[in-house]
């Protein structure tokens, strides 16, 4: 059985010379599956059909960056 949640990732820069910092955070759909963690590969987007829909949508990333904190993308 497998549920997913958001996901705060750290990204490694692979040139960090291009901007100030070496990493960069964004929010992907992360599954916990029976054999382990799975990620999506791009970040997520925040859309909806309506404010309220993407009031709700950023509620929950925050709610389970808060919940499930940092990882690191590999």
């Amino acid at each position: 059985m497998s549920h997913w949640h958001y996901q705060l990732m750290r990204h490694k820069l692979a040139r960090p010379n291009d901007v100030d910092g070496e990493y960069y955070y964004a929010i992907h759909e992360l599954y916990e599956m029976d054999d382990g963690p799975a990620w999506t590969d791009e970040p997520v987007q925040v859309t909806g059909e309506s404010v309220e829909d993407v009031q709700k949508a950023l509620m929950l990333m925050l709610k389970d960056i808060e919940k499930h904190e940092v990882k690191d993308y590999d």
